[in-house]
């Protein structure tokens, strides 16, 4: 079981992707670009966190429908009750857009009901490297089912990590994070094992000191 990871956990979450965004442009725009690939009127942005509206604003096409799932409560406080004025601008460009947003704070292994068959594309950032082992593979299964057929997944994971132990702690107690970190060689072949079809993949390497992390995975799937 994790813990629930308190309200400035997520505010602080929030305010370092764009400190890092900010510090590290070409990384940014790299794992950034790849939100493109989002399209079909219902996406559902799995293990979703605070960034669920900045990062619709970089998809091919404003869905009609647009579902943020996280496990974390405190996720939704932010979202709905934060001034941060970034999050505002975002949120305003998106009603714009006209797209419907629906929040479910829930453990995605007590939504199979609620998802399946209604996604033409399912979105993961940060999200599929926190499983492992069996909850790998039955998350998988869920998220296979979620999608129509031909539906998409996008997938960006961040590889080795370089921070201090009470960080990874932290991580590790509010489910943002787990203790066998996968490959990327094995996140594609656990996500191929399930029925999907990799259609493109390209890994940044990054400057540890600078950025910290070695690397970031960009995969798209498709399902059959």
């Amino acid at each position: 079981m994790h813990t629930e990871a308190p309200y400035e956990y997520i505010r602080d979450y929030y305010s370092n992707v764009h400190r890092k965004n900010a510090d590290d442009p070409k990384v940014a725009e790299f794992w950034l670009s790849k939100l493109a690939h989002v399209r079909g009127d219902s996406v559902l942005n799995i293990g979703c966190g605070p960034t669920l509206y900045d990062y619709m604003l970089r998809f091919a096409h404003p869905p009609r429908e647009y579902v943020g799932l996280d496990i974390n409560k405190s996720t939704f406080e932010f979202l709905e009750r934060s001034k941060d004025p970034r999050l505002l601008d975002a949120k305003a460009r998106v009603r714009e857009l006209g797209a419907h947003t629906e929040l479910i704070g829930a453990d995605v292994f007590d939504c199979e009901a609620k998802l399946k068959g209604r996604f033409d594309c399912i979105l993961g950032v940060g999200f599929f490297a926190t499983f492992h082992g069996p909850r790998f593979e039955r998350l998988l299964g869920i998220m296979a089912r979620a999608l129509r057929p031909g539906g998409l997944l996008v997938k960006l994971t961040w590889h080795g990590p370089h921070r201090t132990a009470e960080e990874t702690r932290k991580k590790l107690e509010y489910a943002y994070d787990n203790p066998e970190e996968p490959s990327p060689d094995d996140l594609v072949t656990g996500i191929e094992g399930a029925g999907f079809f990799l259609v493109e993949q390209e890994i940044l390497e990054c400057d540890p000191q600078s950025y910290g992390w070695n690397a970031i995975q960009s995969c798209v799937f498709r399902m059959g």
